[in-house]
């Protein structure tokens, strides 16, 4: 394992490297080099963002209901959880930050909110989260230093169940933010806030699970039972997306007055027909296999990797189809200029702003890994 984590270290300074020259780019040059322009205004790092705040809902609502079952390799790690949790939610945070063109004016939103906003709404939500993530975190040290180790206050468990409200919210509410968007038929659907929580448990469950596979006295204590309750989960939410998302398609395809066909046809057999069918069904089957069958530890790192990978193709399969049609006939016609069109294709500094965004999430779990765990790089950890 330990070897593993050498190469996966360099590959993380690989790619943070290639990320700070795309994130230079992006400030001194702001947004005039992405793919995005008026009418498709919502790009890759927008794509990120949902995913990140995605899995920072799904982790905790896994971990914590795992430590509330007494799961033993839960129940001592509910400090990573919580850290990875604020790490994922503060990544999204960066990578929409990044994405935003003025993004200091989003503190308009707290200086003098209006809660009608789903934006207002969904930024308020994330403060209480990581308000209860910090309160559950120092319930947890002050019951450290206690003897016996447990909550004297009895506000933990309290905030856990308050945190597992908000952790199945926001990423539904993620859901509700397109779903409610009448000028755009694709988005205006009642089951994309269950498709964006179903991602958000698989994607969280799959990080929790990945994280998991690097901490041996985890990983060896029998039996796995841990291990086993992070995987079904997985699993199970990944199929339920699975049939979600074929509710969706055969109703598009199905039925002749439906006004989803042209954004579903663009989806299976358009430009980038190979983001569905290859990273996201075929990544999300590969993992399935991998997850179903697989009994190392490289095989269920490796489907917990491909499923938290993956799906962001799922997000983007949601975020731009949604854009690629005029809301009026011939609008895409009436201008000519490249920044005025329905196609949109990631670009170069996109793609080097997204290493940076995915390296920066990695590093942050790694510092709390090792700030809470003294898990390192240099020599494996022995079990006890």
């Amino acid at each position: 394992m330990t070897r593993t984590v050498r190469w996966l270290a360099w590959l993380w300074l690989v790619a943070f490297a290639l990320g700070l020259i795309g994130l230079g780019i992006r400030v001194f040059t702001g947004e005039r080099l992405v793919g995005y322009g008026s009418y498709v205004s919502w790009g890759l790092w927008v794509a990120l963002y949902f995913h990140a705040v995605g899995i920072a809902g799904g982790l905790f609502v896994v971990g914590a209901i795992g430590y509330l079952l007494r799961l033993p390799g839960l129940r001592d790690r509910l400090p990573v959880v919580l850290w990875t949790s604020a790490a994922a939610l503060v990544t999204g945070l960066v990578a929409i930050g990044l994405d935003l063109g003025r993004p200091l004016r989003a503190v308009r939103m707290f200086v003098s909110p209006s809660f009608t906003s789903m934006m207002a709404f969904n930024s308020w939500m994330y403060v209480v989260f990581l308000a209860t993530l910090a309160a559950c975190f120092v319930l947890l040290r002050r019951a450290a230093t206690s003897q016996p180790r447990v909550d004297r206050s009895g506000w933990l468990v309290p905030l856990l169940g308050f945190g597992i409200v908000l952790g199945v919210a926001f990423p539904s509410q993620s859901g509700v933010f397109f779903g409610v968007v009448e000028a755009k038929p694709y988005w205006n659907s009642a089951l994309l806030p269950v498709l964006f929580l179903a991602s958000a448990i698989a994607a969280g469950a799959a990080v929790l699970l990945l994280i998991l596979t690097f901490l041996p006295r985890v990983a060896e204590t029998p039996p796995n039972r841990t291990f086993d309750y992070l995987r079904w989960v997985t699993v199970g939410a990944v199929l339920v997306y699975f049939v979600l998302e074929f509710a969706e398609i055969s109703i598009a395809l199905w039925s002749p007055a439906s006004h989803d066909r042209e954004p579903v046809e663009l989806i299976l057999a358009g430009p980038f027909w190979w983001v569905f069918w290859l990273v996201h069904v075929g990544g999300g089957l590969l993992a399935l296999a991998l997850l179903l069958k697989g009994r190392s530890l490289a095989a269920t790192g490796t489907g917990a990797f491909l499923v938290a990978l993956t799906f962001v193709a799922a997000r983007l399969n949601v975020l731009i189809p949604g854009q690629a049609f005029p809301e009026l006939k011939g609008l895409g016609e009436a201008f000519q200029h490249p920044k005025l069109a329905f196609y949109y294709q990631a670009t170069v500094p996109e793609y080097l702003v997204a290493l940076f965004i995915g390296s920066l999430g990695v590093g942050l779990v790694y510092l709390g890994l090792r700030l809470l765990t003294g898990f390192t790089i240099s020599k494996p950890e022995r079990a006890q």
